[in-house]
């Protein structure tokens, strides 16, 4: 009896020990989850998205849905891979390990990686005036003489807006050098070096060239050399037409580019009954080949594993790109920061973006037909990569698993004070639009008011744009004033540059266009009373007439501009198109002058006409209104802009 009761007493104290250990060796195991900074354990979110992938809808749509590839990786381990979509969608070619894809603007990081390695090796001063690396009198269209330095570039802060012209290649043969390319292209220099952050292509594409001058290398020979051979980077190409890799030439020329559209469409059910349905089209828009001659700052082009072995590169604590850790510390340090705040908005070329928990690093890019997303925390050493070859489908799916979002309440604290924007109350528009030239006009239909922004409060001049308790990915913004007294909203490496007197330049240029629309109907009124013979010619009526036309032709160049930007296969206007635009509104300028002195005449003439007075102070008006526009907006300005 006693020994059966001592066996029943030793399987209740296991089976006791057995449930009160259970609850601790799970604990022990919930340690040791990998977790991301968002929180979310890895398994999780993968598990989750395998999830979604194996629904019947998303399994249909596979075949017929462009390509979306995209990357989780943690140091040097990959955690997850997903190919989503076709790199042919017509032939149904699904993407995987061997789909290339340009990279866009991630290309820019490339410059500013070789900058560093050249600044590590004493042979670049990023303080130096960068007029010491290149050739005597390059710039042409420099309005300040302030030095301009390497770090300005970097942080887009040389003063120049994005560039107005064309400068892609159909020919390839015909591709200039990079420095002639450049200097094909220079855009107005409109902000004082070192104030204004703009983003620029043509600054980024700038460094690459001195790069080429300094390292005494081809850029794309630099690039190869000290990038891609060190990190085992075999399927990317640097050179804007592939001739650096043949294979990816091959793999990139398999990849047709699309755009998407959404439209409703209605299906009977067997009951009668009418279901709707948004479909999605896609669009073939061909290979879309990005052949830029400004191709340091656009044209890498290359596999998700490559871009993932570039980006793991950064959070690598051996720092291959690198002979020494600080280099690659000082990459990641932040060269420009939010206000007096240690937040930095832009790192040496590299976005950064505020998280919750965790900062990070990266790029995004896009070219005619692709985009790309590159981020990583250099301290937890998670990062997520991807591409896609359809503008409209940006690869950012991970992002927010991986970082989280970012959000007021969370970041700042519960009591959090919101932000007085009264001070600031104006108009303002995006330094990257022209600013100088014949394509000025657009600065002032960009324009917005601050005064509706919902703000908390970060530190002085430093705030959130925050919009709701319930809404993530709140943005930081911060206020500075520069040297010209126009205020500034700097996010990153963007700037909202506040437009001094917004509303009458506005309304001059919508006088301008009035005045053109106006003199239409005037032109047509006068023909119906000539066939009628009730029109009394004004003095010089001739020269009048013809300002009427010139008003119309003005406004017709102006209207060509934002046509062809839009529908252009290409990022912006030819040399040749603009040489036709600005010579076309200096003859229109000329002869609007000359109708504005026929006008004044007519009203000082002693020539009684019905409505003499009248219609030349109104034709005197538009006159004033017309040439006053096409002098303040520089329409005729093709050389400069």
């Amino acid at each position: 009896m006693k020994r059966i009761l001592r066996r029943t007493a030793a399987v209740i104290a296991a089976a006791v020990l057995t449930v009160c250990t259970q609850p601790f060796s799970a604990f022990a195991e919930d340690e040791d989850v990998l977790k991301f900074p968002s929180g979310a354990t890895v398994s999780s979110v993968i598990k989750n998205q395998e999830k979604r992938d194996s629904h019947h809808s998303n399994i249909e749509r596979r075949d017929r849905s462009n390509a979306h590839v995209e990357l989780i990786f943690h140091g040097d381990e990959i955690l997850y891979t997903r190919y989503y979509g076709c790199t042919n969608i017509e032939e149904h070619t699904l993407a995987d390990e061997n789909s290339v894809f340009e990279w866009g603007s991630i290309s820019k990081t490339f410059i500013w990686v070789s900058i560093m390695q050249l600044w590590e090796q004493g042979k670049i001063d990023l303080e130096a005036d960068i007029r010491t690396y290149l050739p005597d009198n390059f710039f042409r269209h420099l309005k300040y003489d302030d030095p301009i330095t390497l770090t300005d570039i970097m942080n887009h802060k040389g003063g120049w807006c994005e560039k107005f012209y064309d400068s892609t290649s159909e020919d390839m043969a015909a591709m200039p050098s990079l420095e002639e390319a450049l200097r094909n292209v220079e855009p107005a220099q409109t902000y004082r070096p070192g104030e204004v952050a703009s983003y620029s292509n043509w600054a980024a594409a700038l460094a690459g060239l001195i790069v080429q001058r300094v390292s005494g290398m081809d850029y794309v020979e630099y690039v190869h050399k000290n990038i891609f051979e060190p990190l085992g980077m075999e399927h990317t190409s640097a050179g804007p037409d592939f001739t650096d890799n043949p294979w990816v030439r091959e793999q990139r020329m398999k990849t047709i580019c699309y755009e998407t559209s959404l439209h409703t469409n209605y299906k009977e059910n067997e009951d009668g009954s009418i279901e709707e349905r948004v479909v999605e089209e896609f669009e073939s828009k061909g290979t879309c080949l990005f052949n830029d001659q400004l191709y340091p700052c656009g044209a890498v082009t290359g596999t998700l594993g490559d871009l993932a072995t570039y980006a793991q590169a950064f959070v690598n604590d051996d720092h291959p790109l690198f002979r020494n850790a600080e280099t690659q510390e000082k990459l990641l340090s932040g060269s420009s920061f939010y206000g007096n705040t240690d937040i930095p908005g832009f790192s040496y070329g590299f976005d950064v973006k505020e998280y919750n928990n965790t900062r990070t690093f990266g790029h995004t890019g896009a070219t005619f037909g692709c985009v790309a997303n590159m981020e990583f925390d250099p301290v937890s050493k998670f990062g997520v990569v991807g591409l896609s070859n359809c503008r409209d489908d940006f690869p950012g799916l991970f992002g927010k698993y991986v970082f989280g979002r970012l959000k007021a309440k969370k970041y700042i604290g519960e009591n959090y004070e919101k932000a007085d924007m009264t001070p600031y109350s104006g108009y303002y528009s995006d330094t990257r639009t022209h600013a100088a030239g014949i394509g000025k006009f657009i600065l002032y239909m960009d324009a917005f008011s601050i005064d509706s922004i919902n703000a908390a409060k970060v530190a002085d001049d430093v705030f959130f744009e925050y919009h709701s308790e319930d809404y993530y990915d709140d943005t930081i913004f911060s206020i500075v004033e520069n040297s010209d007294g126009r205020r500034g909203i700097v996010n990153c490496c963007s700037e909202y540059l506040e437009i001094k007197n917004y509303i009458p330049k506005l309304c001059l240029l919508a006088g301008f266009m009035l005045c053109g629309v106006a003199s239409l109907f005037i032109l047509l009124a006068k023909r119906k009373l000539n066939k009628a013979h009730k029109a009394a010619p004004l003095s010089f009526a001739h020269i009048i007439t013809a300002g009427q036309f010139a008003k119309i032709i003005s406004l017709a160049a102006l209207i060509s501009i934002v046509v062809i930007r839009l529908k252009g296969d290409n990022d912006g206007l030819t040399r040749t198109e603009g040489m036709v635009i600005g010579i076309t509104q200096l003859v229109c300028l000329a002869v609007c002058v000359l109708s504005l002195i026929a006008a004044a005449y007519s009203f000082i003439s002693k020539k009684k006409l019905p409505y003499g007075r009248i219609r030349s102070i109104s034709c005197f008006t538009g006159n004033l209104i017309t040439v006053s526009a096409i002098v303040f907006f520089e329409m005729y300005n093709f050389w400069c802009c």
